[in-house]
């Protein structure tokens, strides 16, 4: 049986991918498409590649600064304040339309502008 391995470098990837899989691009994509990746794939990637655990790595390797951690913890405690606080808005209609969305959606655009180290990701 074979082992699957993961790096810090293939954590970090997987960071900066879901970053960008969450951009204020998602309002214009069909209904299934927001859905799938926001309660599904990014209800998944956030609590995975923004924990704590992995931002230290992030940080202890120089691949992000304070500046973009703070920013990355923000993104994801907004997110789970949200999830908790507001769930008449997990659907895809408000992901479209409501200004919270938006805002999540711009931070991770403005958090992976300011990202400076970018590895190979093929």
């Amino acid at each position: 049986m074979s082992k699957f391995t993961f790096t810090k470098e293939d954590i970090y990837i997987g960071y900066i991918r879901t970053l960008e899989s969450f951009t204020t691009a998602l309002i214009k994509e069909d209904d299934i498409k927001v859905g799938a990746r926001v309660f599904e794939d990014f209800d998944i990637y956030i609590r995975t590649y923004l924990c704590e655990k992995n931002l230290r790595i992030y940080l202890d390797e120089g691949w992000i600064d304070c500046d973009i951690a703070e920013k990355s913890i923000s993104l994801f405690e907004s997110f789970c304040a949200m999830e908790k606080e507001h769930p008449e808005l997990r659907n895809v209609e408000a992901v479209k339309n409501a200004e919270e969305w938006r805002k999540l959606m711009e931070l991770s655009e403005e958090i992976r502008a300011d990202l400076y180290y970018i590895p190979d990701m093929e």
